[in-house]
């Protein structure tokens, strides 16, 4: 009895042993899935901070900030969410790169690269053990985003006529469509028969109603938004200032990159010649004496704005290809402005006009988010790439795009990239 005794003794000695690294391990494994839990909300935790401070860096440079700027922007946000360099006991780590240090955008000064690195404090890991560093990297940048649009009248109210197109007009458009935004029930309007021609798969997009023959018409179709909203508009910085024209030379005036406090204009016959660069026109473009614009090797950007610019005050003129004009631009090809060959300040509701006999051959985007583009004359005419306005009116006149993405400007918009 005293043996059978002493071997119940042994055996419930062995199983409190056993419970008892049961119980250890158990809460071992539980110790792990919380820290494995924390782990898990802090790395998510860094990357969404990563993130929001790489967009806010992105947005600074999208308006035309400084690298500094962007720097700050992007520190600050990250703060807000918890992150400080150096912060935490020297736990955090905070590291800004413009341009980005690493991925397939190194190098791009679009870009800006956010790093965050931090130790989580955690009830088993020991901290030496370096599993609990999380470490995350956020990049952002302005990327180009085009919409497929050979014309588009912006205008989004209920508007009668946003786009028209009269008896005499013609429009002929391939590789795009076009886009009416005018929630009225004659948004677009086609006075004439046949005259519109949208090559497929392509056709016209109206969140209204049409009035008359439209190509693959979709009505009721979704607004679309400004693919230029918020464009940056040009620096004064290092531009000279012009008050007057120089005098022409064999029939031939030659104008320089500047600011132009003088309407662009001469008399018939003369041809104006655009050396390569941005052009700051106050007081507007005025073809009607017969004077030819020709953009030289490179190509030009040309904004048109008021006349306090870059202050918010003064009036604006209009763009004018009157009379026999026959001009011939091409946007500029590298910066900031590639692609887009007119802007017109959205400050400035003046029109933009091609009439009489007035031609342009324009690669590039034209660009009058305010504006109306307005053409009438007999051989009024417009060959380009895309012509993005506030309205668009076409009494008489030409209109002939074959949409090419590369040729036209490439809205950059703030976005997550990596």
């Amino acid at each position: 009895m005293r043996s059978f005794w002493r071997g119940g003794e042994s055996e419930r000695g062995q199983a409190a042993v056993i419970i008892a690294l049961t119980m250890t391990a158990m809460l071992m494994v539980l110790g792990l899935a919380v820290d494995a839990g924390q782990l898990y909300v802090a790395r998510r935790t860094a990357q969404e901070a990563a993130d929001a401070g790489a967009y806010a860096g992105a947005v600074v440079l999208y308006q035309g900030g400084t690298a500094a700027q962007a720097r700050a922007a992007a520190v600050n946000d990250v703060g807000r969410n918890g992150f400080v360099h150096g912060g935490d006991g020297g736990l955090t780590s905070v590291v800004i790169n413009l341009p980005p240090a690493s991925g397939p955008n190194v190098g791009n000064s679009t870009y800006i690269e956010v790093l965050i690195s931090t130790e989580v404090r955690t009830a088993l890991v020991p901290a030496q053990s370096q599993l609990n560093l999380v470490s995350v990297r956020g990049v952002a940048g302005a990327e180009p985003l085009n919409n497929g649009y050979a014309i588009m009248a912006l205008d989004r109210g209920d508007t009668l006529d946003s786009m028209f197109v009269g008896p005499q007009g013609t429009v002929y458009i391939d590789g795009a469509g076009i886009l009416v935004n005018s929630t009225n029930g004659e948004a677009a309007d086609n006075n004439g028969t046949g005259n519109i021609a949208v090559a497929e798969p392509y056709g016209t997009d109206v969140a209204g109603g049409t009035e008359g023959e439209w190509p693959n018409a979709t009505t009721g179709a979704p607004q679309r938004p400004d693919p230029f909203a918020g464009y940056p508009k040009p620096s004064v910085s290092g531009l000279s200032l012009y008050t007057s024209l120089p005098a022409a030379v064999g029939g031939v005036i030659t104008l320089y990159p500047g600011i132009y406090d003088v309407a662009i204009s001469a008399a018939g016959g003369t041809v104006i010649r655009l050396n390569s660069g941005v052009y700051i026109t106050k007081r507007g473009i005025n073809g009607a004496g017969n004077a030819d614009l020709q953009s030289l090797a490179g190509g030009v950007f040309i904004f048109n704005t008021l006349t306090g610019y870059p202050g918010a005050t003064g009036t604006c003129a209009s763009i004018k290809l009157t009379g026999n004009a026959a001009s011939i631009l091409a946007p500029l090809t590298t910066g900031p402005y590639a692609g887009l060959l007119f802007y017109q300040d959205p400050a400035c509701t003046a029109q933009f006009v091609i009439a009489g006999n007035g031609t342009l051959a324009a690669s590039g985007t034209i660009y009058l988010p305010t504006a109306q583009f307005y053409m009438d004359g007999s051989n009024a005419t417009l060959t380009g790439s895309q012509l993005v306005a506030n309205t668009v009116n076409i009494q008489n006149g030409n209109i002939s795009i074959t949409f090419d993405s590369g040729a036209t400007a490439q809205p950059v918009l703030p976005r997550l990239s990596e």
